[in-house]
């Protein structure tokens, strides 16, 4: 069974190789066209995306809002990048890999762009009454079973 150490461990070696890649990636020396969020919206659910990350980015196994993967396009790009040219070598995450035969840059940025869409609509914890009164009971002494 995967424990949250593992988790975190994979997630932040992820994110590390990731950050590398786009370092390293060289400039492209034509100017990209505009990224398409609606084209985007279409390859999230062509390619499954809302399998993992559900409707809105915000459920599901991985959320996707805030996610440290969309700081940037390029580092985007090379996340999914990453995963089919580096898979053996990163911990699985079960994500699928992308490699450029399966989705053109060009298209990799279009779902960037729906993706950077998602907004997060959870409440604040300290909004959510019912956890607050679970966090004042936890604040007590605990007097065992009457």
């Amino acid at each position: 069974m995967t424990t949250l150490r593992q988790c975190w461990k994979s997630a932040v070696l992820s994110i590390l190789i990731t950050s590398a890649l786009t370092v390293l990636i060289p400039a492209e020396s034509e100017t990209p066209d505009p990224p398409d969020a609606a084209h985007g919206k279409q390859l999230y659910y062509k390619q499954g995306c809302y399998g993992c990350h559900g409707f809105n980015g915000e459920t599901g196994v991985r959320r996707l809002v805030d996610s440290p993967i969309l700081v940037q396009p390029e580092t985007f790009v090379a996340y999914l990048r990453l995963r089919s040219d580096l898979q053996p070598l990163v911990p699985s995450t079960r994500m699928p890999s992308f490699p450029l035969s399966a989705l053109s840059d060009a298209d990799a940025r279009d779902l960037y762009a729906y993706v950077r869409s998602f907004v997060l609509h959870a409440p604040d914890a300290t909004e959510i009454r019912a956890f607050q009164k679970i966090l004042e009971s936890a604040q007590g002494t605990y007097e065992g079973p009457r």
